[in-house]
């Protein structure tokens, strides 16, 4: 049960509020753990309970899965992924206010990464979605730690799905040169040492779903200015939209509830 509540047992369920009632964001009411299966359950990753405010701050608050809206009718911010999702959101604060260097961040931000896949596989979640789930996170550690491995990275990445991409085009033309286009990934991923297996899956999972990407983007952007127009026409020249909470709000729905 590498799954745990606060006392230690098995974790049967993650207490959550969502904080601010406008915005998709959560603060964890009791803390939860996790520990790799096969490893002594004293070594414990945890996410302790936010402290309860109606404005939390960053780091003590999750969006659980950080999935761009357009793409949630593939992967949901929330389900079984929510508490790998906050264990994994808990530790990457963690990491971003360590005073370390940023080879020892980067090492860091890969094991909890790391176990966010064994998360995601423990609670059933599918090997290719969850490899996939990884694929974001590992690439985002860059983004967050070193920007100028993180151009190196995307550069390969992106390089190997252009090879799978076109090599897949090639093959259905009949091309000779299209099998050996389709493996060069493999070559170019071994430039990155032991993290090889995160650029295969960044080209060949990429390539996957670029198409996927381009139909979820068709569907999403009519619907998004349709909706922005028609909420700019009913409700702005009302003064209404989304609703923003001040502190003067806060101090009024205090007095209120009291």
């Amino acid at each position: 049960m590498p799954f745990i509540d606060s006392a230690g047992g098995l974790l049967r369920t993650v207490e959550l509020g969502q904080v601010p009632l406008y915005a998709p964001t959560f603060q964890l009411r009791e803390r939860i753990g996790y520990y790799e299966a096969g490893i002594s359950p004293e070594v414990v990753t945890w996410a302790e309970a936010h402290v309860p405010d109606l404005q939390p701050e960053p780091g003590n608050r999750t969006d659980l899965a950080s999935v761009p809206v357009i793409f949630w009718s593939l992967i949901a911010s929330y389900g079984r992924q929510t508490a790998p999702a906050i264990v994994h959101d808990s530790e990457c604060w963690r990491i971003r206010q360590l005073d370390v260097p940023e080879v020892e961040a980067l090492a860091e931000r890969e094991r909890v990464d790391r176990l966010f896949r064994l998360g995601l596989r423990e609670l059933g979640v599918a090997p290719f979605r969850a490899w996939l789930m990884w694929t974001f996170v590992s690439f985002e550690r860059y983004q967050k730690h070193s920007i100028a491995r993180l151009i190196g990275m995307l550069a390969l990445g992106i390089l190997g799905i252009a090879l799978v991409v076109v090599g897949t085009v090639l093959a259905l033309t009949g091309t000779p040169a299209a099998a050996a286009l389709i493996a060069l990934p493999l070559a170019t991923s071994a430039v990155t040492g032991r993290h090889w297996a995160l650029l295969v899956w960044a080209s060949y999972a990429g390539a996957l779903m670029l198409p996927v990407a381009v139909l979820q983007l068709a569907a999403y952007l009519p619907y998004f200015a349709i909706e922005n127009l028609v909420w700019a026409i009913i409700d702005l020249p009302k003064h209404k939209g989304s609703p923003v909470v001040g502190p003067t709000d806060v101090k009024n729905i205090q007095r209120v509830a009291s």
